[in-house]
């Protein structure tokens, strides 16, 4: 008989490119090496099989054999959802965003399983969202433990939900960049930004700073990385602006953590965030940071004029300029590059890894 703590993260759909996914892939990759955990990952919909690469000691499942919206598979998701719990004696369920958080709720109730809701996503963000901020209300009610990626969330979620417990973690930093031999590129001109082609990412404001600096200099490479449904918008404003020869769309890539040596510094323009862990890559790489100060993330891994830059949001001139401080000013970049190192630590994995052990085994119990 094993005694080893049965537990389950329950997401949308386990694929390579939501962030959702892959953070958990690499939480799940390091709970699973403690040896404490028997971990089961449940995808609402039909998994990715080209998605990231998930530890294969870990046990999957799919409730739905087809893409479908939560509002019509909800119903018929939550008796086979239950299934996987009562049969697996899952006593913790974690679910990951507010997309299965009903889904989470309905599948525990009345039985064993205690609910924990690891929200993803900003809560104030999620005010311009109803169909999310429902979500959110209605999980925190039910949950044994809501879970928000920043301490300014933490906040946010005691004061303006019914949690019954809000505790803060962090995202950690991949384990596997952190081995890497991370050097500063000094010399290099190149500006990196990360993450999918949507809405919340900006990257149409992204073009406008791009504008605004060639204006300025014109010295400067901006490569972008990430897929999404706003490629063709994107690529047509690039050639609007005449920038076809400044502005790359890179597309998805799996070798990040070797690329990131060739660029000079990181640079975010999102409309909102929950915790973004390119940040944390960035400064994981040395890369002196720029970002909008939106409500939560940015500002807790960015130290103004100290790692990096905190702009107005969405000052398009004063992100213009501080990007060209940074790139006319080598010292300066290697004053910020230098300081990250001093800020590492939090977002380490096994500072992280003792928070979940912490809150699972006291679940558990």
């Amino acid at each position: 008989m094993s005694n080893k703590i049965t537990i389950a993260f329950l997401l949308t759909v386990v694929s390579k490119r939501g962030g959702i996914s892959r953070v958990t892939s690499i939480l799940t990759d390091e709970l699973e090496r403690t040896g404490l955990y028997d971990i089961h990952i449940i995808s609402y919909s039909t998994i990715d099989e080209n998605g990231y690469n998930w530890n294969e000691n870990l046990n999957y499942h799919t409730l739905l054999g087809e893409k479908m919206s939560m509002k019509k598979g909800l119903l018929k998701s939550i008796p086979k959802l239950r299934t996987i719990l009562s049969k697996n004696n899952i006593t913790t369920l974690i679910a990951a965003g507010s997309i299965v958080g009903p889904l989470g709720v309905f599948s525990t109730l009345f039985n064993k399983t205690k609910l924990i809701y690891w929200s993803h996503s900003s809560f104030r963000g999620s005010a311009n969202n109803k169909y999310r901020l429902i979500n959110e209300q209605f999980t925190a009610i039910f949950s044994k433990h809501l879970i928000s990626l920043t301490k300014e969330d933490k906040k946010n979620y005691k004061n303006s939900t019914l949690a019954k417990n809000v505790c803060q973690i962090y995202n950690a930093i991949d384990s596997e960049l952190l081995k890497q031999n991370i050097s500063y590129n000094s010399e290099s001109n190149k500006i990196i930004s990360v993450g999918r082609l949507t809405y919340q990412k900006n990257f149409e404001g992204l073009i406008d700073v791009a504008n605004e600096l060639s204006k300025q200099n014109n010295d400067f490479v901006w490569d972008i990385y990430g897929s999404g449904e706003n490629e063709k918008m994107l690529l047509a404003k690039i050639k609007e602006n005449n920038l076809e020869n400044k502005i790359f769309l890179k597309g998805q890539s799996n070798n990040l953590y070797n690329l990131y040596n060739d660029y000079c510094m990181m640079v975010m323009t999102s409309r909102y965030e929950g915790f973004p862990m390119s940040l944390i890559e960035g400064l994981a790489c040395k890369l002196p940071l720029v970002s909008y100060d939106i409500p939560t993330g940015p500002n807790e891994i960015i130290r103004d004029d100290i790692n990096g830059f905190l702009i107005e949001p969405f000052n398009k001139e004063n992100m213009a300029d501080k990007i060209n401080v940074l790139l006319r000013d080598s010292a300066k970049r290697s004053f910020f590059s230098e300081n990250n190192e001093n800020y590492i630590d939090e977002y380490k994995m096994e500072y992280i890894l003792k928070k979940w052990n912490d809150l699972l085994i006291e679940l558990d119990r």
